[in-house]
């Protein structure tokens, strides 16, 4: 019996050190956050550090990347934005990793959330999933020439009814 109850311990430590580094929930969540709150979030948890901040059309990029030796890397960008003419703010998040396992789970948790799968297809490069709801339009792409895969989020304008 301890021998069982140490290899489930020992096999639940190995999945958990090879684990992504952010779930689908906290991607989408970091599209509300102002660029400070998400940079605070970020890096609190002291998953991801600050890589660099890039300057872009009057808009301050920046750039983290995962702190683990463990996970392949995984970098996520904050800051691209758009103004509406209402002052309404639509932030864009983008995750890049080099595992494109993470993607698929990635999938996985967006079919759960219920979001609506609007395209599923292929290019030359990519294999492409396309997802949308009230809140946002998400493209999700998973490379078919090299081991990696990148995650698109905006975020949408809200009409009430």
């Amino acid at each position: 019996m301890k021998k069982f109850c140490l290899i489930v311990l020992l096999f639940c430590f190995a999945v958990s050190a090879h684990a992504q580094s952010i779930s689908f929930f906290d991607l989408t969540n970091l599209t509300n956050l102002t660029d400070g709150q998400a940079h605070t979030y970020l890096t609190l948890g002291d998953v991801f550090k600050h890589q660099y901040l890039e300057e872009k059309d009057g808009k301050k990029i920046e750039h983290f990347r995962s702190r683990s030796a463990k996970v392949k890397e995984q970098n996520i960008t904050i800051g691209e934005s758009t103004r509406l003419s209402n002052g309404t703010v639509l932030r864009t998040v983008t995750y890049d990793t080099r595992d494109p396992q993470h993607i698929v789970n990635l999938i996985a948790q967006a079919r759960r959330a219920k979001l609506v799968m609007k395209f599923q297809g292929q290019d030359k490069l990519n294999n492409i999933y396309k997802f949308d709801n009230e809140f946002y339009f998400i493209t999700m792409t998973i490379s078919t020439t090299e081991n990696k895969g990148q995650v698109v989020i905006h975020q949408k304008e809200f009409v009430g009814y």
